[in-house]
């Protein structure tokens, strides 16, 4: 790392099994998790811009991570440089070979990171769940990253245009917004489809985490919720849900016009989260909308393995201290030995006191300084 976040400079090597990242507060723990998921995402976990991520009084910042999975050793790196006010520019090179584009890295260094703010999973605004995934999706379909941004510029340039225009329609105004919602349709449909793709696997791998973690008492349900019914897009082709959504944004546009924004499509989307046949997000207990989240995220690692034949990385920032005893046991137990793990904290926690020295490497963090590595 070179002037990321508050880190100057640093060079460390990770123990292939767990890693204790710790420190006081405001010392630089998650930036270090948050440099292993932008070689992974493109973006950090956070959701700011590069300007947020380079060192103050810096213009630059770079990463490389060397790593191997079942195709061998590779280097991945990226540069990032303010080259004008509000625009910076991006290099990213995987094993020495420059990438034009962020889609070509996506997945190559998979990650799944698990936030306290993942724990509100189950409780929190639909915009959270659609993120869970859309991150998953990203790593595991190379070209979904693309259909997300398409649909993403087109949905900005249709809502602009929206707030641009009177309430009356017009045969002008129809042709412009159709430009859009073209665009909304075809990358919009794929969206859906992926989605509801990855909601069918983590439905099934989630019941079995989640029976696993409460001892066959609870029983974890996933459903998608979009404009037509996951059995009604199950049977589709992505050309016949496109052609629905195309016709759908016609038929919305006065009401689009009158609320100056677009009301349908995969950016309203979520998915509810049952458990035991009730909706967890009203009815389940703290204890269980947080089992129901490990569940999830756990299944993530699962199904990377089931598809890839390996285990991604899973960096955990700051959970231990925001899960009772039980579920730091069973996550450990679980994922120990399978996926490379990170976990920040301000202190070790008991399940850990008790690890063979050679299953972990302990890191103290001070000021953006790495003790240990």
């Amino acid at each position: 790392m070179r002037n990321f976040r508050n880190y100057k400079e640093a060079e460390i090597s990770f123990n292939p099994r767990l890693n204790l990242i710790l420190g006081d507060n405001a010392q630089g723990k998650t930036n270090l998790l948050e440099a292993i998921a932008y070689l992974s995402l493109g973006s950090s976990f956070r959701e700011q811009g590069d300007d947020k991520l380079r060192r103050q009084g810096e213009d630059f910042f770079f990463l490389r991570a060397n790593y191997s999975n079942k195709s061998g050793s590779h280097l991945l790196s990226v540069g990032s440089q303010t080259v004008k006010a509000a625009h910076n520019r991006r290099l990213w090179k995987r094993d020495e070979n420059p990438c034009r584009k962020v889609s070509e890295i996506a997945g190559l260094l998979h990650t799944v990171v698990f936030t306290p703010e993942d724990l509100q999973l189950v409780k929190s605004a639909p915009e959270v769940r659609r993120k869970f995934l859309d991150r998953e999706m990203v790593q595991l379909y190379s070209g979904y990253y693309l259909y997300l941004n398409n649909y993403r510029r087109a949905l900005q340039q249709r809502n602009n245009l929206l707030k641009q225009l009177d309430y009356s329609a017009s045969a002008q105004a129809d042709e412009q917004l159709a430009v859009w919602e073209e665009q909304l349709a075809e990358n919009g449909a794929v969206i859906i489809k992926k989605r509801l793709d990855l909601l069918h696997l983590l439905n099934e791998i989630g019941q079995k985490i989640q029976a696993e973690l409460t001892n066959g008492q609870e029983k974890l349900r996933l459903q998608y919720l979009s404009v037509w019914s996951a059995a009604d897009i199950e049977k589709s082709e992505p050309a016949e849900i496109a052609a629905r959504l195309r016709q759908a944004y016609v038929d919305g546009r006065p009401e689009d016009r009158r609320r100056r924004t677009t009301l349908l499509g995969p950016h309203r989307d979520d998915f509810r989260i049952y458990i035991n046949e009730t909706e967890g997000r009203y009815y389940a207990s703290q204890g269980q909308q947080r089992t129901a989240a490990l569940a999830l995220k756990l299944s993530e690692l699962e199904l990377v393995w089931q598809i890839s034949g390996y285990y991604p990385l899973l960096l955990l920032d700051d959970v231990f201290s925001e899960l009772d005893k039980n579920r730091r046991r069973e996550l450990l137990r679980l994922m120990l030995g399978k996926a490379q793990i990170f976990i920040t904290a301000t202190e070790v926690a008991g399940e850990l006191q008790s690890l063979r020295s050679e299953d972990y490497q302990l890191f103290e963090i001070e000021n953006g300084c790495i003790l240990g590595a």
